[in-house]
């Protein structure tokens, strides 16, 4: 093989039962690392799959990245293919790699945390009891939300046409950074028009008939759930509160802690997270592979 990239594809849903075989032989720790939000985001970050050394190698790279990214190794030995170049490639980075997996490459590589990607994790009962006076701005307005009588219920393939017009409508209202609001709202899109062959779990809350919120997500691992997209309306206070406070309760039966993903370095974003008082952070690291001579080997020459 000269080149990795001659054995990578475009991931599609075909792919779906490869990725099945090793996450769950392999489960992921963080959020990006399942197949529905993989496929989600697979048109806006042009991923990319193949197995290389009997493992499942997923890329990607956007228009703004100066070189093509990789997850790492989806299999028994991660490490031993992220130690050694991938062919053909001078220049690339290994990207959301868990602590654990950071700890074992710390002899011969360098990694780098990366705060902004990490993923915020809470307890499922806490969201759910919200106790303590840490959560009682979030306890007081689930309360005022549910003076409403709101209709909570499991979230149907029937609700795509709703969940993406509320998807719609909070783009319609971003103001900044609208070509990560466009981003994100083409992943949603994805993720319904996929949602009766994907793994994925939400809820929906209806106020007179009206659908008003949703949350849709996933099994992570044995211990984890992830929640991938939350959305509600801007003019019933409480709303976003309540959703998330009846997503911990369908999940709970199922995993002990929600992951709700990272939050990009956004000043606002990380204010909101942290105020739902996390159990932690799912810690991910970087570690670019040099342009020049890594381990030994000389990359420039393929």
């Amino acid at each position: 093989m000269k080149s990795i990239f001659d054995a990578l594809q475009p991931v599609s849903i075909v792919h779906k039962p490869i990725f099945e075989q090793y996450l769950t032989e392999y489960p992921p720790k963080c959020s990006e690392m399942t197949f529905a939000n993989i496929l989600c985001w697979s048109d806006i970050k042009n991923h990319r799959c193949c197995i290389y050394r009997r493992h499942l190698l997923v890329s990607y790279q956007r228009k703004s990245d100066s070189v093509p990214q990789f997850f790492p190794p989806i299999g028994e030995h991660p490490y031993e293919i992220m130690r050694e170049p991938l062919p053909g490639i001078p220049a690339y980075q290994w990207v959301r790699i868990p602590k654990s997996l950071a700890n074992d490459l710390s002899q011969g590589m360098s990694t780098v945390f990366d705060r902004d990607n990490s993923d915020y994790y809470y307890k499922a009962e806490e969201l759910i009891a919200l106790k303590g006076k840490k959560l009682e701005d979030k306890r007081n307005l689930v309360r005022r939300f549910a003076a409403l009588n709101p209709r909570v219920r499991l979230l149907h393939p029937h609700d795509a046409t709703a969940c993406i017009e509320l998807q719609e409508k909070w783009f319609s209202e971003q103001v900044a950074d609208r070509c990560s609001a466009a981003e994100e709202t083409a992943a949603v899109k994805v993720a319904f028009q996929h949602f009766g062959s994907l793994p994925l779990k939400g809820v929906v809350l209806e106020v007179n008939q009206r659908l008003v919120a949703f949350a849709v997500g996933e099994r992570l691992n044995s211990e984890m759930f992830v929640e991938h997209h939350e959305k509600a309306v801007r003019d019933l206070k409480g709303a976003y509160q309540y959703v998330l406070h009846a997503f911990a309760e369908i999940v709970a039966a199922e995993a002990r802690f929600i992951n709700r993903e990272q939050d990009l370095g956004i000043p606002g974003l990380r204010q909101a997270k942290l105020s739902w008082q996390p159990a932690g952070l799912v810690e991910k690291y970087t570690a670019r592979v040099p342009d020049a001579v890594y381990n030994g080997h000389d990359l420039t020459r393929g």
